[in-house]
């Protein structure tokens, strides 16, 4: 847990420190994709297998270094990109709500101004090109829409370099609301960006899968033997960085505790009494907690962190101590958020563990996994290129081997009499030829009961023996969806001539299966030519996050500090926003605590507060919190500080605006104070003093009216 500060030769004087398994898809041949983030020396796969000769490892403490920190499984890989995808995706939509306040030029901090006046050096945003709401919100739906299919794994690598080209800059637009988790969430994405993130669950894995081999017949379908299931194991310098990046971010959060508070265990006592970051659980749970409970928090706390780094950079049974590590981990961290908010912090931390899960885990785990799903038979006219294609679909699907492909000759139907049968299951019956109805439509079967599935039902039986496979055939479960697709197999199975001219796949069935190109001399060259560059990329960034990490951080000795470093690492570090200061509640937590409250006069003589669209309340301390996320939260933390006194006319502008933004006419100000309420936190069991007002801003209102008792005004 950090709040990370920006290098004292980068920042300026106005600014401060920010503060079996689950679906799988076939992956790419080796012969087709070798593994270009492999060890850049390694042999080139064979062309007739796709087997890649297996390098005599070198013995030594390179090897074992290199197996013990460098090394990531390729599944592991691939889930780790659909949860980084995801969470990429849930922090920018929480931002949609708040785009006209703190994005837009509607706001307190326009575009012009924060060009014209930027909160740091080495600035970088793409968001700065949009002035209105408008041209936010489309900018960040196109972030939304990449952050999807880096999810799905569609053109991996340049989605992931999007992501955090526009990660970096959504961040940027705003620097007042910089904080920890933020910069982690960074952190986690400009890692992983030099990882092979696509080589398993992702639409790029099954394009390969169907670049590498192309089946034409039953028995090619029904040959699970396939090269093209990729478990080669991943070696980058990029792993060993994530890893040990981690073990930075929970050492130094340990050692920099080094407050009373932290001592006599009542420092989570102060973290539940800040009400900015409080939740409505965190908030009920202070009332009824006894000191006891605060002070087995706090030492617990303390354990658990240095637990995981010390667990992290273990080099001895490194996969078991890793998962026990990812436990601790979840266990702190998403207690950690259900009670206060710190952004993406708590799920980013979670996150980085998916990147670890040994190799040892998948053997392990998936033959019982594989245990849940039942078998299944699919039926089709094997002379018909369309229904040998829907079956290689399937096959990339069918991790598992649970569905056969059983070739049947479509029978000729007899006239019909009008009536659509549409039940889910007709019983296996020699009345019935099995070949009648593959010619009419998709036909499944249930080999251990010898049932019969037909057309959507059918759909949705196979979709249960693959992983995932009832989230991919929900829309055949969907209301109007469902006879929408039923007609469609029905039309597939009756008209396959006619399926097969639309799709061009005349001339798929009984053609010769020809082998994968085996990659030139020249090509081999290319790849690990960028390997190795990409390799260098990752080293720099160590030196330069490394140097950062000697800056910033309190308990690194002074000699170790260095005194001057070239500009070219400050840059590196700066403009992605990659600090390394890691002292979030340390020394101490903070022992006081307050908000922001504005004071205004609409025209109809009511006294209302624009930023919480009630009557001004000066509740330092209200019983459930003061309930706002954690951009608003900074936001009120850190806009009455003097250091960002020159953004307090942009302020002053919002509010006398604030109803354009919300669209209430009713809402308009005539005149306004703007005040920061705060209070000390006192020691558990003694009262609280008096809350203190000090005067931030006014507009049109009467000096005269302010209140005197406990008030420092600013200006």
């Amino acid at each position: 847990m950090s709040e990370p500060s920006e290098p004292v030769e980068s920042r300026k004087a106005d600014e401060a420190p920010a503060g079996e398994l689950p679906l799988e898809v076939e992956a790419p041949a080796p012969a087709a994709e070798p593994d270009e983030s492999s060890d850049p020396d390694s042999e080139p796969p064979s062309s007739a297998r796709g087997a890649r000769p297996q390098k005599q490892s070198t013995p030594g403490l390179f090897a074992f270094l290199r197996s013990t920190y460098a090394t990531a499984d390729p599944r592991s890989l691939g889930l780790f990109r659909i949860a980084l995808g995801t969470l990429l995706f849930v922090d920018v939509a929480r931002r949609w709500p708040d785009v006209d306040a703190h994005y837009a030029n509607t706001g307190w901090l326009t575009n012009h101004f924060m060009l014209f006046r930027p909160m740091s050096d080495h600035l970088f945003s793409i968001y700065l090109a949009c002035s209105t709401p408008g041209e936010v919100k489309t900018l960040m739906a196109l972030h939304l829409a990449v952050c999807v299919l880096l999810a799905v794994g569609w053109h991996t690598r340049l989605m992931h370099f999007l992501a955090v080209l526009l990660l970096v800059s959504i961040n940027s637009r705003n620097i007042m609301l910089e904080n920890g988790g933020w910069v982690v969430l960074t952190l986690l994405t400009v890692w992983s960006l030099f990882l092979p993130l696509g080589r398993r669950f992702s639409i790029d894995a099954v394009r390969a899968s169907f670049r590498a081999r192309q089946e034409t017949t039953p028995a090619a379908l029904n040959d699970r033997d396939n090269p093209a299931r990729d478990t080669e194991p991943v070696v980058s310098l990029a792993v060993a960085a994530l890893i040990f990046q981690w073990v930075v971010i929970y050492y130094f959060n340990v050692v920099h505790k080094t407050g009373h508070e932290w001592r006599d265990g009542t420092a989570v006592y102060y973290f539940f009494q800040q009400d900015r970051m409080v939740t409505l659980l965190g908030a009920r749970l202070r009332e009824i907690l006894p000191i006891f409970a605060f002070k087995l928090m706090t030492y617990s706390a303390l354990a658990m962190e240095s637990s995981i780094a010390i667990l992290l950079a273990s080099p001895f049974r490194t996969p078991f101590f890793r998962m026990v590590a990812w436990g601790i981990c979840c266990a702190l961290h998403l207690s950690i958020d259900s009670v206060v908010q710190l952004g993406p912090f708590s799920w980013a931390m979670v996150t980085m563990f998916w990147v670890l899960i040994p190799s040892e885990a998948w053997e392990h785990l998936g033959p019982k996994f594989a245990e849940r799903f039942p078998r299944r038979e699919l039926c089709f006219d094997p002379r018909s290129g369309f229904w040998l294609s829907f079956c290689r679909v399937v096959k990339r699907f069918d991790v598992l081997g649970h569905v056969q492909f059983v070739p049947v000759t479509p029978l000729e139907a007899p006239d019909d009499d009008g009536d659509d049968d549409d039940e889910d299951a007709a019983p296996n019956d020699e009345a019935v030829p099995l070949g009648r109805d593959v010619a009419e439509t998709l036909v499944v079967v249930d080999p251990a009961s010898g049932q019969r599935f037909r057309g959507v039902s059918g759909l949705v039986r196979l979709g249960d023996a693959i992983p995932f496979g009832r989230l991919l055939t929900l829309p055949a479960r969907l209301p109007g969806l469902d006879m929408a697709i039923e007609r469609r197999l029905e039309r597939a199975a009756r008209s396959s001539a006619d399926a097969d001219a639309y799709f061009e796949l005349e001339n798929l069935s009984g053609r010769a299966e020809t082998p994968p190109v085996a990659p030139s001399g020249a090509r081999l060259f290319v790849r690990r030519t960028l390997a190795g560059l990409r390799e260098f990329a990752v080293f720099l960034l160590v030196l330069s996050c490394g140097s950062q990490v000697l800056i910033e951080n309190r308990a690194v000795p002074k000699w170790l500090k260095p005194e001057s470093r070239p500009e070219w690492m400050t840059s590196i570090v700066v403009y992605p926003r990659l600090f390394q200061g890691w002292s979030m509640f340390a020394p101490s937590p903070p022992s006081d605590d307050g908000r922001v409250v504005v004071d205004g006069i609409t025209r109809d003589g009511r006294h209302f507060d624009p930023l919480t669209q009630q009557a001004p309340s000066f509740d330092v301390q209200p019983k459930d919190g003061f309930r706002m996320n954690q951009i608003w939260g900074d936001f009120h933390r850190r806009i009455g500080e003097s250091r960002f006194e020159p953004y307090l006319d942009g302020v002053r502008e919002m509010l006398k605006n604030y109803h354009q933004i919300t669209g209430k006419k009713a809402d308009e100000l005539v005149s306004f104070e703007m005040w920061f309420v705060s209070e000390r936190i006192p020691p558990p069991g003694q009262p609280r003093d008096a809350p203190e007002r000090r005067h931030i801003l006014s507009w049109n209102a009467d000096p005269s009216a302010r209140p005197g008792p406990h008030t420092r005004q600013r200006r």
